[in-house]
């Protein structure tokens, strides 16, 4: 089996899961509240500094990061530019990334954040146009 087709079915996998179907739950009430939104970014940003550095673990860094700038403007009531099935998308997958019961239990060697990185990678892809606008508006905010 191919990588990118391995990554397919983790992902079809993870998004069928009921630990997703949870996540998606919990992201609608994560959503109307700014103090939980922010938590939970604080809680995605402080476990990916435990995680440890270089390949996957850059990359989940990354991501992480890219989606909470976003989520963060938006809990601040500073971006409101977004759909809100997008919103919904983005928190239930860091919701699904600090469950430690997951698809694929995160303290299996190796194998652990496969998962994570599938659903993470799947998102911001879904949400792109959501990320360019949100940078544009970053980038011009200060010039007003």
């Amino acid at each position: 089996m191919s990588n990118q087709s391995w990554n397919e079915d983790m992902l079809k996998r993870v998004l069928k899961s009921v630990f997703f179907k949870n996540s998606m739950g919990k992201a609608g009430r994560i959503s109307r509240n700014a103090g939980s939104l922010l938590a939970l970014l604080k809680n995605a940003l402080n476990k990916t500094q435990e995680l440890g550095v270089g390949g996957a673990f850059d990359s989940i860094r990354e991501k992480v990061v890219t989606l909470g700038k976003l989520l963060k403007a938006y809990a601040s009531g500073q971006y409101r530019d977004i759909e809100l099935k997008n919103l919904i998308i983005m928190i239930a997958s860091l919701v699904y990334f600090l469950s430690p019961i997951d698809l694929v239990p995160d303290f299996l060697p190796l194998l652990g954040y496969a998962d994570d990185i599938a659903l993470l990678t799947y998102v911001l892809r879904s949400v792109a146009e959501e990320v360019e606008k949100f940078e544009l508006w970053e980038m011009n905010k200060d010039l007003n």
